[in-house]
């Protein structure tokens, strides 16, 4: 497997791309912006087929190009039950407060927490971690020791709880039972800002010590 990141939209929010480099088969999560920018993605990584658009919650900033990618690809959608109304409301998404309205079809597939998705023959379970939003999720990779973790956690931080449907004592209570008890050496890759890992924030996140 191999990952593909780029910066799309004013918040610079990180957009991947999972690549099974067997089958040329790939998976995009939160797409933010920018579509043309996560398909020049795809064509530089040299996939033949998106299976799968993976949401991690239903912020604008992480669904603002959906319909676009979705539309080019093809490829079917996954958010959590709590978070799939974001995709159609503009006030509970927050485009409404930007001065856009997004609005976006349901997702195709609702997941739950302890699911493990099999896509284009790449496994990713998933975690619901609460607390940035109600249905904020990731998605762990376990044989390549990495996780889609959203706004859930950022390098030494984590993410908003002053947002409708946020909880500070809900997403410490998120990070703390299903990331921190992944291996040290689990790469966490963050809808915004660089890359970190299960150790680095366990030791040095000024929020979870």
């Amino acid at each position: 497997m191999k990952l593909y990141k780029c910066e799309v939209g004013m918040l610079a929010t990180n957009c991947y791309l999972a690549v099974n480099e067997d089958n040329k088969q790939g998976v995009i999560v939160d797409p933010g912006a920018d579509c043309e920018a996560i398909m020049e993605l795809v064509e530089h990584a040299g996939v033949e087929k998106v299976v799968a658009i993976l949401l991690t919650h239903g912020h604008s900033d992480h669904i603002g190009a959906l319909n676009e990618v979705r539309q080019a690809t093809g490829a079917p959608v996954y958010i959590s039950k709590e978070d799939e109304p974001c995709l159609s409301k503009a006030d509970i998404n927050l485009s409404f407060f930007v001065g856009r309205s997004i609005q976006c079809q349901p997702a195709e597939n609702l997941v739950q927490d302890g699911e493990v998705l099999n896509l284009g023959g790449m496994e990713f379970e998933v975690l619901a971690t609460p607390g940035h939003t109600k249905g904020g999720i990731c998605y762990y990779n376990k044989e390549n020791k990495f996780a889609f973790v959203g706004d859930t956690v950022f390098c030494e931080s984590i993410g908003r709880t002053d947002l409708p449907g946020g909880s500070y004592k809900q997403i410490l209570e998120s990070i703390k039972n299903k990331i921190l008890v992944l291996d040290d050496g689990v790469a966490l890759l963050p809808g915004h800002g660089p890359q970190t890992s299960v150790g680095w924030e366990r030791r040095r996140n000024p929020f979870l010590q």
